[in-house]
């Protein structure tokens, strides 16, 4: 599935010599979550529901766009 990236809570968040990346399994599992809280949040009658799922999938578009493309992908 990829290389395991270390992790260590003593350094920043942020790390600028790394760019952002992630294999392309994750990927796909997390365009299948934004492809299926895009269809609940279009579905949702309730419309303060729907604003909610909305704010929740345009983060998540913005997370996929940091990875886009996944890193081992041609």
């Amino acid at each position: 599935m990829g290389d395991v990236i270390p992790f260590d809570p003593f350094t920043s968040i942020v790390r600028d010599d790394v760019p952002p990346h992630i294999d392309s399994y994750s990927f796909a599992l997390l365009v299948g979550i934004f492809n299926d809280l895009t269809i609940l949040r279009d579905s949702e009658p309730d419309r303060e529901r729907a604003a909610l799922m909305r704010k929740t999938t345009t983060k998540l578009n913005a997370v996929l766009a940091r990875f886009e493309p996944p890193q081992g992908a041609a």
